[in-house]
C-alpha cells in the first residue's frame, strides 16, 4: 500500500504499537509525525526508522500529553507547518497503580488517555477535513460492563489501576461516537479500534502481571497489522462511527450508543477544559 503524500500523526510513537505504526506509515511514503514526550527517546525512534527505511519521511514532535499547554503548542505549530492532515492516530496511553494529578489538576490517566486526545481530535478536525479520505482513529478497548460515575469521572472516590484505566477508554469511546454523529465531522472517518492484546510496557506498576500479559499476548507487529488493516481510503465510508476489535466490527451496546451519554460527557469535558485555556 502506497501512502505517498499522506500526512499522519501518531501519538506515543517512540515505542510499542505507536512506533510500529509510525514506522510502517513512514516506510509506505506517508509524511509521519511521531508525537513523543521524550525528545531523546523520540530521536532514537526516528533513528531506528531511518536505519531501516532511509527514505522514510518522519519527523519528531515533542509533546507532553500531561500538559495541555504542551498539547496546544504542538497543535499550533503543526497547523503552521502542514496544510492538511490525513490520519490522526491517538495511540498514547498511561496506566498508573497510584492516583496522581497533572499540573493542570486532572487525574493523570484521565488527562493523558482522554482529555489530551479530545483536544487533539477536536482542534485538528478542520485540518483533517482538508485531507484526502482522512481518518481519525482512537485506540481503545472499552468494556461492556463499565458505567461512568458522573460524580467521579476522575476516580477521586474510587481508584484502581485497571478499572480507572478502562473508564478513561470508555470516555474516549463516547467522545469518538459523539464526534462521529456531529455534522461538523462530515468527510472525516472517525472510529475506535482495539488492535488486540500485544506485548507492551504499559503495565509498569506490577511486573508479574505485566510479564504474564506479555507472555500470552501477540507480537506488536500483529497489532499494527490489525490497525492498519482499517486505514484504507476506499473503505472509509464503511468505517465511520464504528468500533472494531482487531479486524472485525465490535457490536455497540445500547449504553454506548445512547446519545445522552455522549452529549453529556462532551459538555462536561468542554466545561473542564475552559479553565485550562490561557
Amino acid at each position: 500500500m502506497s501512502l505517498t503524500d499522506k500526512a499522519c500523526i501518531v501519538t506515543g510513537a517512540n515505542t510499542g504499537l505507536g512506533f510500529e505504526v509510525a514506522k510502517r506509515l513512514g516506510a509506505q511514503g506517508a509524511e509521519t509525525t511521531l508525537l513523543c514526550r521524550s525528545e531523546r527517546r523520540g530521536e532514537e525512534a526516528i533513528g531506528r526508522i531511518k536505519r531501516a527505511h532511509p527514505d522514510a519521511l518522519v519527523e519528531l514532535a515533542v509533546c507532553d500529553l500531561s500538559s495541555l499547554t504542551s498539547v496546544r503548542e504542538f497543535i499550533a505549530g503543526y497547523e503552521e507547518r502542514h496544510p492538511r492532515l490525513d490520519l490522526l492516530y491517538n495511540n498514547a496511553a498511561v496506566m498508573s497503580p497510584k492516583r496522581t494529578e497533572t499540573p493542570d489538576g486532572f487525574e493523570t490517566m484521565f488527562q493523558v488517555n482522554y482529555l489530551a486526545p479530545f483536544v487533539l481530535m477536536t482542534s485538528l478536525l478542520d485540518l483533517l477535513k482538508k485531507g484526502s479520505s482522512p481518518f481519525l482513529i482512537n485506540n481503545g478497548r472499552p468494556s461492556y460492563k463499565l458505567r461512568l460515575d458522573w460524580d467521579d469521572l476522575q476516580s477521586r472516590k474510587r481508584y484502581s489501576m485497571y478499572r480507572s484505566f478502562f473508564l478513561t477508554k470508555l470516555c474516549l469511546l463516547f467522545a469518538t461516537l459523539e464526534l462521529a454523529r456531529r455534522p461538523g465531522s462530515d468527510g472525516v472517518t472517525i472510529t475506535m479500534i482495539d488492535p488486540g492484546p500485544f506485548k507492551s510496557d504499559l503495565v509498569r506498576g506490577n511486573r508479574l502481571i505485566g510479564w504474564f500479559k506479555n507472555l500470552i499476548s501477540a507480537p506488536v507487529e500483529k497489532a499494527a497489522d490489525n490497525l492498519l488493516f482499517h486505514f484504507i481510503p476506499e473503505e472509509a465510508e464503511s468505517k465511520h462511527g464504528r468500533v472494531f476489535k482487531e479486524k472485525e466490527a465490535h457490536a455497540l451496546s445500547d449504553y454506548w450508543t445512547d446519545p445522552n451519554n455522549g452529549t453529556r460527557l462532551w459538555s462536561v469535558t468542554e466545561e473542564m477544559l475552559k479553565g485550562t485555556v490561557n
